[in-house]
């Protein structure tokens, strides 16, 4: 997941005053406001005054903040508030349900960036979307040790020389009680970039960009989340996961021979998606399919459709395109929840693919919808008997 676009002039328009003040504060700059125009907006042309080094350098350390301050990353937020602000300041978490995310990051960064970088790392991999999904064969107990670690890196490294990225990787973990993370560095392929040179002639910069890989581990399901753009790079941090973190190389089951999700469901016209009330689902629609007809002549229909249809509506839609939902090969759908609310958030569209991708990440609200993919026998790995919640020991620094 890359850093949400920084606009400085949007980040402190969005401020209040009180909320610039902090920063500045930790900022330890002194900026000249010329007391023209809203306050925020005298900052940004004070702040972009700034000698571009120390500027740079500040903005570097906002990134985060930057990130958090998206509509998505509230209850990490609130979540973090409880945790800094529980000695003596209770009163600023009763406060802060007023304040704007905007404010309210700023201020939770200023007073505890440690913790606040470890909410913004738990907000970028639960974010994360596109993941290849591989199914642990059974429970176990994480050792992630600075061996297997530094044994990952040189793996890792030794494969990137056989290919056109270069060689130089990094490799970074993350756990919490729920998941552990490992975060693949390296450089990309040779690539130029347009560049000024001294004379101030256009000409290109032959460079590698930096690319991040990531495998996340998720105790509860014994799942491996892998993100990586090349089926390669996928299965080697798979195999590498299983050889060094879990001593089993056949730890994962084999999508090519078990596929994790299973259509079957939407085949029966009766299937009406049964939620909890609870959930605050308030319906769920398919809303793509994409099969395999029988025609030799076709390799593959994508039917896409309004949400609202029951499964016999969408299958006597499918059957005008020439595809028949109870007997066809199935290779994907897309879902759409809604939950009860206003607006856009209300809304979560969700798109499974054979064998093993999705755009699911590990928010709250996907991990309820992952549980009922999982009891509608969408999910194939649902069927197996429960795994028990694997047990983490603590990574050796």
């Amino acid at each position: 997941m890359a850093n949400r676009e920084w606009n400085p002039k949007s980040f402190f328009r969005h401020l209040t005053p009180d909320a610039l003040e902090v920063l500045l504060k930790w900022a330890a700059v002194e900026l000249v406001l010329d007391g023209q125009g809203p306050v925020g907006e005298q900052v940004y042309r004070a702040w972009k005054a700034l000698p571009e080094t120390e500027r740079v350098a500040l903005e570097t350390k906002l990134l985060p903040v930057n990130d958090l301050c998206g509509p998505h990353a509230r209850p990490y937020l609130e979540r973090l508030a409880l945790q800094v602000w529980t000695n003596g300041h209770s009163h600023l978490v009763e406060d802060s349900r007023a304040w704007s995310a905007q404010d309210l990051a700023v201020r939770l960064f200023v007073a505890d960036e440690p913790r606040f970088l470890e909410a913004h790392q738990a907000h970028v991999l639960d974010m994360m979307e596109h993941l290849t999904e591989f199914h642990g064969r059974y429970a176990v107990s994480l050792k992630p040790t600075a061996q297997a670690k530094a044994d990952m890196k040189a793996a890792m490294a030794s494969h990137f020389r056989e290919t056109a990225f270069g060689a130089r990787c990094q490799v970074e973990d993350f756990a919490n009680d729920e998941k552990f993370a490992l975060f693949i560095y390296h450089e990309d392929e040779v690539a130029p970039f347009d560049r000024f040179n001294d004379k101030g002639v256009v000409e290109p910069d032959w460079q590698r960009p930096v690319v991040r890989l990531a495998a996340v581990f998720q105790f509860e399901t014994s799942t491996l989340l892998v993100k990586a753009p090349r089926v390669a790079e996928r299965e080697k941090l798979r195999d590498l996961f299983a050889q060094l973190f879990i001593g089993d190389t056949s730890y994962f089951e084999d999508t090519t021979k078990s596929p994790k999700f299973s259509f079957d469901p939407l085949r029966d016209d009766d299937f009406d998606f049964p939620v909890r009330a609870f959930d605050k689902i308030e319906e769920v629609s398919i809303v793509r399919v994409v099969a395999k007809p029988a025609s030799r002549d076709v390799k593959r229909v994508t039917v896409e459709m309004k949400a609202g249809f029951t499964v016999l509506g969408v299958r006597l839609l499918l059957e005008e395109h020439g595809v028949n939902l109870a007997s066809d090969e199935i290779h994907g759908v897309r879902l759409q929840f809604r939950f009860e609310g206003k607006g856009r958030q209300k809304y979560r569209t969700v798109s499974l693919f054979n064998p093993n991708s999705s755009n699911l990440n590990d928010t709250e609200r996907d991990r309820v919808i992952r549980r009922y993919l999982k009891e509608w026998g969408i999910d194939a790995s649902g069927r197996r008997s429960p795994l028990e919640a694997a047990a983490f020991e603590a990574a050796a620094q």
